[in-house]
């Protein structure tokens, strides 16, 4: 008997990847794979590229897309839609679900002629409500792989055989991916494929397959595109030389020859290796039809395992409300909408191949378009600037929210930090940065390795309290975690944006009070900081406080950096009052403990300086946020951000209080 094979790609890129890296993948992969299918039309195809990366590639390339074009009129190539800028459907809102797959379906019926039936699912994410979200939309099928079946108790020949689901009554087709073949694409030679393939060939009927892997495979793996293109025509040669026992279809000729009967629910999966990144289990025989998944993995886990993806997807959340409120400007609303769904694609929001949320660049796109989305949103002459009092990232505590003419500032209850600064003329996110987390490829011995993963969210404004230095290599132990304590808010002066807030810290015979005053203007957060001692003895040691900034690179190029120092012969921790003081101009890493008054970045991506006022002189030290994640090969480690510490040296009798002002402003250079 036949095996039918339903054959073909899926290929995107990340929106706010540069156009060098893109066109590198195109070169070696993209163009040899149509181009050797292309010179075999008795070979149909089944592609589908994301909405962006059709974009692109009509931008840069038209040529591919005519090609593209072509193959689909002589019904060559059957092109799957999905949804446009390749967000995870399921982390997104309904009705951004339905309007970026109609905006997907809308482009491929204009620029090609014929709206998709099947639709791709980004990153196979899967979870129950899609089959009615999909039908609604026109959408007949689509791809699940085989793991994915066997989740949903679909074993031996439900692999190899495509299945209704259904939900609120309406039903689509789910086709039934061959994972380990996919896997072995520019790996194994096509000769061994074929093997494989002919291991399915039975007596009991007709074998269906379903052979669709990432493009960007090829890239990945071949490193040109002269060995990708012999690749793909040896494959295809032998495809056309086994036709008496190998039958390519497309999955709409398939469904008009057999309908499916079967019916199968599937549980919130994906695909293999994503299901391991997020804690899923699979016994070690596991086979490759998909036996010996035992569950446990859920991708909106991402979103608990790193605090910065959960506070991305409660901006886009948040921001999707503003788009909605929109009334009365289509144009407007629909240029915000536009920039709302860019800043759903996927890849920053988890860690994904290769790199995903560790890739600086990717969540600072999809923060820039957010806060464009919402820039957009604001109507002149009519926006009053205003702090809100919400819970932004849905973990049962209300966050404060300042949304000003050219910033927001957002103020967390938990450790009273400044988790976003939004400078909506650049427009960008200025403490987007990311921690140091453990993950399934570091080698963990329980030593100096576990001890730099971050503890905390690396944003604005988190103190420390340290006591008495031990030695002179010592910064002292830590006391009360404020990082993690828990503020109550005093005082919410709506009409002179002014914040208020304080927590208490007892531990160790120390007991402190440590208010925080927040004072949102135009294009600047002052904090005004009290320490107070509560305790019967003196209060000594040092305060500390963090403010994390996050920029494209730190590289010289990219930032520059200026010191306004203290005198060196003024005495560390005097007054500001009558000090004398000096500029130093250096490169925005390595600074350790310089006395200053004031730190200047000067971002040169942007056209912005960012300067951090202090009302005392302090301690400062400015190091660079490295994180070592698997993103570009021979890559050890990524910049995610620039971190400036401020000490100084407490000593206070009972009942006595300390103060300092720390200013954050940011501004056009």
């Amino acid at each position: 008997m036949k095996v039918r094979l339903v054959f073909g790609t899926t290929n995107s890129q990340p929106v706010g990847m540069n156009d060098h890296g893109i066109e590198d993948v195109y070169q070696q992969a993209y163009k040899p794979f149509l181009r050797a299918a292309y010179n075999h039309p008795e070979i149909p195809v089944t592609l589908h590229y994301s909405g962006h990366l059709l974009q692109w590639l009509d931008k840069n390339h038209s040529e591919f897309t005519d090609v593209l074009s072509e193959m689909g009129q002589r019904r060559q190539a059957e092109l799957l839609g999905g949804a446009f800028y390749d967000p995870v459907l399921a982390l997104i809102p309904r009705p951004d679900r339905l309007g970026q797959i109609e905006r997907m379906t809308t482009h491929l019926r204009k620029r090609f002629g014929r709206r998709p039936r099947g639709a791709w699912i980004t990153e196979q994410v899967w979870e129950p409500s899609l089959p009615s979200l999909l039908k609604t939309s026109g959408i007949d099928y689509t791809f699940l792989s085989d793991d994915q079946f066997a989740a949903g108790g679909l074993p031996g020949q439900a692999l190899r055989t495509p299945c209704l689901t259904e939900d609120e009554g309406k039903t689509v087709i789910v086709f039934p991916l061959a994972r380990s073949l996919c896997s072995e694409v520019a790996t194994s030679t096509p000769e061994d494929l074929i093997e494989r393939l002919r291991s399915y060939r039975t007596s009991d009927g007709e074998q269906l397959l379903s052979f669709i892997f990432s493009g960007e495979r090829f890239a990945e793996h071949l490193g040109s595109g002269e060995r990708a293109l012999e690749w793909i025509r040896r494959f295809l040669d032998l495809l056309v030389a086994n036709n008496e026992w190998i039958e390519v279809v497309t999955p709409w000729k398939h469904l008009r020859r057999t309908a499916p009967r079967r019916r199968g629910y599937f549980p919130p999966t994906s695909y293999r290796d994503l299901m391991k990144w997020c804690g899923a289990d699979f016994a070690e025989d596991s086979d490759s039809a998909g036996n010996g998944y035992r569950g446990a993995g859920f991708f909106r886990r991402f979103l608990t395992h790193y605090p910065e993806s959960n506070l991305m997807y409660a901006k886009m959340q948040y921001t999707h409300i503003l788009v909605n409120q929109l009334r009365g400007d289509k144009y407007r609303k629909q240029l915000a909408r536009e920039e709302l769904w860019k800043g759903q694609c996927h890849n920053a929001y988890w860690h994904g191949k290769p790199g995903g949320i560790y890739q600086n660049q990717l969540r600072k796109h999809v923060y820039s378009c957010l806060i464009e989305a919402e820039r957009v949103t604001r109507e002149k002459g009519i926006f009053i600037p205003s702090v809100l009092s919400i819970d932004f990232d849905m973990d049962g505590l209300p966050e404060y929210l300042y949304q000003g003419h050219d910033i927001n500032a957002y103020v967390h209850s938990v450790g009273g930090l400044l988790f976003e600064l939004d400078y909506l003329p650049a427009p960008w996110n200025y403490v987007d940065t990311f921690g140091r987390y453990p993950e399934v490829y570091h080698d963990n011995d329980g030593g100096a390795a576990a001890q730099s993963f971050d503890t905390y969210l690396r944003r604005a404004f988190v103190d420390h309290f340290y006591a008495p230095r031990c030695n002179a290599e010592s910064r002292g132990s830590e006391v009360g975690a404020l990082f993690e304590a828990m503020f109550q808010v005093t005082d919410l002066d709506r009409d002179h944006n002014v914040l208020e807030m304080k927590t208490e810290v007892e531990e160790n015979g120390r007991r402190f009070t440590l208010n925080k005053r927040y004072r949102f203007r135009s294009s600047e957060v002052q904090v005004d900081y009290a320490v107070t001692n509560d305790a019967p003895d003196v209060l000594e040691g040092s305060f500390v406080t963090e403010v994390n900034l996050g920029f494209l690179s730190d590289d010289s190029e990219a930032l520059g950096l200026e010191i306004l120092a203290q005198d060196s012969d003024a005495p560390a921790g005097a007054q500001a009052d009558g000090t004398s003081s000096h500029k130093h101009g250096r490169e925005a890493r390595g600074v350790e403990d310089v006395a200053a008054r004031a730190v200047s970045f000067h971002d040169r991506i942007n056209n912005t300086l960012i300067t951090l006022d202090l009302s005392l002189p302090a301690r400062v030290q400015i190091d660079s946020l490295q994180t070592a994640g698997r993103c570009v090969p021979q890559q050890e480690s990524q910049y995610q951000g620039t971190a400036i510490a401020s000490r100084w040296p407490i000593q206070l009798a009972t009942g006595e209080s300390w103060t300092v002002s720390v200013t954050l402003r940011v501004a056009a250079s």
